[in-house]
């Protein structure tokens, strides 16, 4: 029995259609629109979605932010709109398929460069590191997507200007340099989603969320935020709990200023190249100090810093982990009494400096090179 069931499964793997495996593989999970799209249809295409088509020699992709989804010609349908000059047209017009993809948070750069650059000067995808794969039936998709809708072209037709009934259109195409948009309906043949694991995992969450912030507003840390960022940073896992990291915790001004007025008097050509200089550390209000004893200990301290950054995230604030302040701090006579105002134990020495204070930009996240993740089964 068991041996029929084996062999029953293998025939099963043969007849499913090998992009149904693929999408599978890229931890994509097949859904039914009709019954699990949750998103309200009237503002889903508002938040920008991306369009792609082509086939394995080759693909274009753009930001989108019309469309409708419904039911047509008694099928399950999507309707986007391209305009005549954009470069994904001819992608479109040559396709039977395309794919409409959505995108997290934490990838708002892709939606933004996609609409921005043209794939005539070159490969958006390759240019913001993502992968393309394609369904059973070809139609290509990005791996870094959140969710990917399949359709199959039914109609396509530009809109004819002698048929618009209100000022909106005319006023629209009045002065449109890429020309009037052309109407795709598809019927929606495929759909798959990834499971979105930060959606209810606070812990995650905030990993996905966090960023390098370089810009911040002027006021201090509180105390007590500083105290439980440290508190959780020391909870950090090292090697036979040793602990071989000392942190200090820079709440007065006058010293971040005193070591600025080093860095200036060295580095006058960089600094007045920043109009908005006020400190070496990104203009932070606080900064945290990390040691570890010559030689030993970076490897435990990387994991004392991340601490200390996903809690800092967790709580508000908002850090990056500086290096050129300290290869600067390290090498300079003049920061030496200032250095030692921070009481390191000797043989220790200054390995990184966090930034840390309420942020004053939301950068969007840089892309992650997935193909540098391998799973050895």
């Amino acid at each position: 029995m068991k041996g029929f069931i084996r062999t029953l499964a293998a025939a099963m793997l043969l007849i499913m259609p090998l992009g149904m495996q693929a999408q599978e593989e890229n931890g994509f999970t097949e859904i039914s629109v009709e019954e699990d799209f949750t998103s309200n249809g009237f503002q889903w295409f508002r938040k920008a979605q991306l369009l792609c088509a082509g086939d394995n020699s080759k693909e274009n992709a753009m930001t989108i932010g019309w469309g409708g989804i419904g039911t047509l010609w008694g099928r399950t349908a999507m309707t986007v709109y391209v305009a005549e000059k954009r470069h994904t047209k001819q992608f479109m017009d040559q396709s039977e398929y395309f794919t409409v993809m959505s995108f997290g948070e934490d990838m708002s750069n892709v939606l933004d460069y996609m609409g921005s650059h043209s794939g005539r000067d070159g490969d958006k995808g390759a240019a913001l590191g993502l992968h393309t794969a394609y369904t059973a039936n070809g139609t290509p998709y990005y791996k870094e997507a959140t969710m990917v809708i399949e359709c199959k072209t039914m109609y396509a037709a530009p809109f004819d200007k002698a048929n618009f009934k209100s000022d909106a259109p005319k006023r629209m195409y009045a002065n449109f340099p890429a020309g009037v948009h052309t109407e795709y309906i598809g019927e929606v043949v495929g759909a798959w989603i990834k499971d979105n694991v930060f959606a209810d995992n606070p812990v995650v969450k905030n990993i996905m969320e966090r960023r390098s912030i370089r810009k911040y507003i002027d006021q201090p840390v509180e105390h007590a935020k500083l105290e439980q960022i440290a508190t959780c940073g020391i909870n950090a896992p090292s090697g036979s709990n040793k602990q071989p990291w000392e942190i200090r915790v820079v709440e007065d001004y006058s010293l971040i200023q005193a070591l600025t007025d080093i860095y200036k008097k060295a580095n006058p050509d960089a600094v007045s190249r920043d109009k908005n200089f006020r400190n070496m550390f990104r203009n932070a209000p606080n900064i945290i100090c990390v040691a570890t004893p010559k030689g030993s200990g970076q490897l435990d301290a990387g994991l004392l810093g991340e601490n200390m950054m996903l809690t800092a995230q967790a709580l508000g604030l908002g850090t990056c982990c500086l290096g050129g302040p300290v290869r600067f701090l390290n090498s300079s006579e003049e920061a030496k009494p200032y250095i030692e105002q921070l009481g390191f134990s000797e043989g220790y020495e200054l390995l990184y400096i966090l930034a840390v204070g309420y942020p004053d930009e939301q950068p969007a996240a840089k892309p992650r090179d997935a193909s540098k993740v391998k799973f050895i089964k």
